[in-house]
């Protein structure tokens, strides 16, 4: 240590009095000065990181409970599009189309017509099952189909 630092704590040594009394005196080698406004300062600091802390795990947090809600909602949505897509390639079979046109007393065609949709040209006749009534399609020019009896 210092000679500077032993002398402030032991104290300062006064001259001799008249009377040969010697009197020590202790000093003080911190300043007495109070800095409340460092303090003050210190203290916000403090708290306001606090609050950002509790903040930024409150966002977290909802967050968290957003995410887990929209996970759950995107399975239920993930099971209700395979179920769907199920029930579509079902409705669609060739035997469920079958059983529906059985239903509506519907039965196969003998003989189609069919129009290129690139040339507008027509293929084909079709006419009705029972082979009493035939259909004719017109030309293209004027896009009506007629309907003619033998």
């Amino acid at each position: 240590m210092s000679q500077m630092t032993i002398s402030s704590r032991i104290g300062r040594i006064t001259p001799a009095r008249p009377g040969g009394s010697v009197r020590a005196r202790a000093v003080d080698a911190a300043p007495v000065s109070t800095s409340n406004g460092f303090r003050l300062l210190c203290v916000l600091l403090v708290a306001l990181t606090f609050t950002a802390v509790l903040l930024l795990n409150t966002v977290r947090a909802e967050g968290s409970y957003v995410l887990s809600s929209l996970e759950v909602e995107a399975t239920a949505l993930h099971d209700e599009k395979v179920t769907l897509a199920d029930e579509l390639e079902s409705k669609g079979s060739s035997e469920s189309l079958a059983r529906a046109a059985t239903k509506l007393k519907m039965v196969p065609s003998t003989s189609t017509a069919t129009l290129r949709l690139s040339d507008g040209s027509i293929t084909g006749v079709a006419s009705k099952v029972d082979g009493s009534r035939t259909l004719t399609v017109d030309l293209p020019s004027t896009g009506t189909a007629l309907a003619k009896d033998d």
